[in-house]
């Protein structure tokens, strides 16, 4: 990380109306998720949480010289989470995030471009609506990438958002899905050119905010009930220990920074 990226934000705000957008700001690295941003995305809900006026929020990537919602979290982060009570904390810790989404009190638009892998995918997922530009590659590269699992409520985030046949594929072919294929199983509701994405999202947040508040509040805590009631809380605790904390993983990161192929072990 540059000292300029350290020193400037790493999430963007604007406000069209009664609508607020959530704006990934790292282009140059395709807006990959840091622990400064994560951190002002906590604080940017709060605030919304708080505030009246605000009758919808739109989530999107800052656009560069390649189309991104977000590729991923930093691998800076990843590569400190070796130890089994690590590991854990890092999955806890990016948790309050999608939960501060999932929480809000009012409705949530994910406006995807380019690249949405990893906790850009997973963000995406905690959104009401998602809606798509063709350049879309949704997805968990993980078996190919970086060797580590989601937790048990990320995988039934997936399964809620696609099915389990699609989760289960998405993680053993390593490949990432484009937006016809979201659109196929209704994950996603329409897909638009990438100059379109912007007031398509814009013109679906005010959409929702002309509907009753309360039954669209209601409705998205009554599916979270439902989805959670069969997730144990900490019954992946040894689940993400083992992958976390084995050498696979370590080597996995070693060899994107060296950008080479990994040489798995299954240890």
């Amino acid at each position: 990380m540059t000292f300029q990226d350290m020193d400037t934000p790493h999430l963007a705000r604007r406000r069209e109306g009664a609508v607020e957008w959530l704006v990934f700001d790292r282009p140059r690295v395709r807006n990959a998720m840091s622990a400064r941003m994560e951190n002002e995305l906590v604080a940017a809900l709060a605030e919304i949480a708080d505030d009246d006026t605000v009758r919808a929020v739109v989530f999107t990537g800052m656009r560069g010289e390649k189309p991104a919602f977000m590729a991923g979290a930093d691998m800076g982060a990843l590569s400190q989470a070796a130890d089994p009570v690590a590991a854990v904390a890092l999955e806890r810790e990016a948790e309050r995030l999608i939960v501060a989404i999932e929480q809000l009190r009012v409705p949530t638009v994910a406006a995807m471009a380019g690249a949405c892998v990893g906790q850009g995918a997973l963000i995406a997922s905690a959104c009401d609506v998602r809606i798509a530009a063709s350049s879309l590659r949704f997805g968990f590269p993980i078996a190919r990438t970086v060797g580590n699992c989601l937790s048990l409520t990320n995988y039934a985030r997936l399964i809620v958002m696609t099915s389990t046949a699609m989760t289960r594929e998405m993680i053993f072919s390593a490949k990432l899905l484009g937006a016809e294929d979201l659109l196929a199983v209704r994950a996603i509701r329409t897909v638009v050119g990438d100059d379109e994405i912007d007031a398509k999202a814009q013109e679906v947040a005010e959409a929702l905010t002309q509907l009753a508040p309360l039954t669209l509040w209601a409705t998205r805590q009554a599916l979270l009930r439902l989805r959670d009631h069969g997730v144990p809380a900490d019954a992946d605790d040894d689940l993400l220990a083992a992958c976390y904390g084995s050498q696979d993983m370590q080597e996995a990161i070693a060899a994107f920074l060296g950008k080479r192929t990994p040489v798995w072990k299954g240890r």
